[in-house]
């Protein structure tokens, strides 16, 4: 009798195990397929399988990606605003610059709105948004400024003399000594606006440190591999510490010595205008099969706190500055008229200089504008050898009119 009884319970127990068993290898394989599916497919593999199309400034419907083990044919869906990009592609094609590139991302989030390359040269360049071999030249004043106001060693209204022209560096007019008669004097907000090499060659010799250079230059992405979904390249700084006059060089932008792709460029306009806070960018949200299986979700991230929220609110100042007085006054200034327009903020930095990679004179802005509600930050690059066909900083000109229908730009005085 005592057989008879356990017979069965061993029966029962290994029944109940088997069950079990297949209760586990149901929640934890099939159920959550989708999931964990999703979470193998990286933005480093998507921009891996979008590199070959994006070379060509082309967007694919599907794509080849890696999931675990596996490769999967998915549809992407873009993050790309379809009229700016239309827009700005026409723009191009219509004044046919030697070189050009354009990105556009929406700056609270790291969305790009606009990808674009353009080039009259046959041979294949590669994706020139996303290239890191264009000299950041003024650009990188933005760097420069922003270390000088979060280490409170100058305000955007503090004083700086300086001598020589606006837009060359001698190493004389770098001496403590100089002789007062023929000293300038202006805001840093004014010096930025009208890019003065030697207010930004001085205030990196004398009131911060080469370390603190390396530093914000790391914080904006310099010397930095960006998690992105396309494959951008690094942008590259160097500088000799022990020499002041390539310090003075570096912190002015006037080197080549700073490199960065204009998808960089935007990043750091965008961190400006969302308090000081850079996002991961991303051009594809998701992926699906065929079958509909969603097989990746973007995760919205910050790439890191650049600068304090007040500094950033100080660079607006000194970004608007530029677009309403300084060095890219002409290409806005009919904007600026408009009366029958709903009020928006704009500010930008203006950047030039020659390069080698492309051959040609380079010419830069990067810059950002805000409704209140939408907040967006661009970075437009033109290369010419011989003849300008149009200034970058028109054609953030076009894009912001385009975006926000019709602008009026606000001053910010902190």
């Amino acid at each position: 009798m005592t057989q008879n009884l356990r017979k069965p319970g061993k029966r029962l127990f290994f029944y109940l195990s088997f069950f079990v068993f297949g209760l586990v290898c149901f929640f934890k394989w099939v159920l959550p397929k989708s999931e964990h599916a999703e979470l193998s497919v990286t933005k480093a593999g998507i921009a891996a399988s979008l590199k070959s199309s994006l070379d060509s400034n082309f967007f694919p419907n599907r794509v080849e990606v890696e999931n675990g083990t596996r490769k999967i044919n998915a549809i992407p869906s873009y993050t790309l605003d379809l009229l700016s990009q239309h827009r700005m592609e026409k723009i191009f094609s219509q004044y046919r610059p030697d070189y050009g590139a354009f990105v556009a991302i929406d700056a609270e989030t790291g969305a790009v709105l606009s990808l674009l390359s353009y080039s009259r040269d046959p041979n294949d360049l590669g994706n020139l948004s996303l290239k890191a071999t264009f000299p950041a030249a003024s650009i990188f004043k933005v760097v420069t400024a922003v270390a000088a106001l979060d280490q409170k060693k100058a305000e955007p209204n503090t004083i700086v003399s300086y001598t020589g022209a606006n837009h060359t560096l001698y190493k004389q007019n770098l001496s403590e000594k100089f002789n007062p008669r023929w000293a300038r004097h202006v805001t840093l907000r004014e010096a930025f606006a009208r890019s003065i090499n030697t207010v930004f060659g001085k205030v990196g010799l004398y009131l911060l440190k080469p370390e603190q250079l390396f530093d914000y230059a790391k914080r904006f992405q310099f010397n930095s591999t960006i998690n992105a979904d396309v494959p951008v390249q690094p942008g590259t700084f160097y500088l000799e510490a022990e020499n002041d006059y390539k310090v003075a060089e570096a912190a002015s932008g006037f080197t080549r010595t700073a490199q960065m792709s204009p998808l960089q460029g935007a990043l750091m306009a965008a961190a400006i205008i969302n308090e000081g806070v850079m996002m991961e960018p991303y051009l594809v949200s998701s992926l699906h099969t065929p079958q509909g299986e969603i097989i990746y979700k973007v995760q919205i991230k910050p790439l890191g706190q650049v600068m304090q929220s007040d500094s950033a609110l100080k660079m607006r100042s000194m970004m608007t500055e530029t677009v309403i007085r300084g060095t890219s006054q002409k290409s806005f200034r009919d904007l600026l008229r408009k009366k029958k327009s709903q009020e928006i903020e704009m500010g930008g930095k203006t950047g030039h200089l020659t390069g080698l990679s492309p051959k040609g004179n380079y010419d830069w802005f990067i810059g950002y504008a805000t409704d209140g509600k939408k907040r967006v930050a661009i970075a437009a690059l033109t290369i010419n050898e011989d003849t300008w066909r149009v200034k970058a900083s028109y054609l953030a000109r076009q894009f912001f009119e385009g975006y926000f229908k019709t602008i009026k730009p606000t001053e910010i005085k902190p």
